[in-house]
């Protein structure tokens, strides 16, 4: 009976991939493969980073599905990818347990919008998952919004950095910060991140690698 249930919901309510919309799927086999098992390391300046997909219509599409409409099959493909590439940044940075993992903080109004704090919940699934591979993490949200930024997808770089400047305050910490890893879903320009390693840098912060889930393909993102 269950069985012929769930069946006739399939019919009325069919399953598509969330990254092409094609038949069968929350994620197809195809859009998987976007998703590198190997994360791939560039540079954004003089920092290393790692990622697992380039950005594209299909990627963009898991990233929105995981920010907008908290769709958990998409928040689990991107923390898996953030969790390969720190454990990648792990081995080949020679980086020390436990690590501190401090996100790029997503605005007060998105967040009021979205009804919860998307870049929060996807680091603690990061952090779930990194765990089942004996890496000890702990999530750290040194970084706080300091003024109202205005939306980024239609800004050229320039007007990015422009309007990413000063954008960012360090919380005070009351343990010893040795390195941290940051993170964020994507890297486009640069500018978010940059602003966060500013941020760090002037609260004597050291960062040993940024760690996205999707990023330009470029070799250097921001040179």
């Amino acid at each position: 009976m269950l069985k012929s249930i769930s069946s006739l919901k399939e019919l009325v309510y069919p399953v598509i991939c969330l990254s092409c919309s094609s038949l069968g799927m929350k994620i197809c086999s195809k859009c998987l493969l976007m998703w590198r098992i190997k994360p791939i390391k560039s540079n954004i300046q003089k920092y290393p980073l790692y990622f697992s997909a380039d950005y594209n219509e299909f990627t963009g599409s898991i990233i929105l599905a995981a920010k907008e409409s908290a769709n958990k099959d998409a928040i689990d493909l991107l923390a898996t990818s953030i969790a390969r590439s720190i454990i990648l940044a792990i081995k080949d940075l020679g980086i020390y347990l436990p690590i501190i993992l401090t996100p790029i903080p997503s605005q007060y109004s998105a967040n009021r919008r979205r009804g919860r704090d998307h870049i929060e919940d996807l680091t603690k699934v990061v952090i779930s998952k990194l765990q089942t591979k004996d890496v000890f993490a702990v999530y750290l949200p040194l970084l706080i919004p300091a003024k109202k930024i205005h939306d980024q997808s239609k800004l050229n770089s320039q007007q990015r950095k422009a309007n990413m400047y000063q954008a960012f305050l360090t919380r005070q910490s009351e343990i010893s910060i040795e390195g941290v890893i940051l993170i964020d879903d994507l890297v486009t320009t640069g500018a978010s991140i940059l602003e966060g390693i500013r941020a760090l840098n002037e609260a004597k912060i050291t960062i040993s690698a940024v760690v996205t889930a999707c990023a330009v393909g470029r070799n250097s993102l921001i040179r």
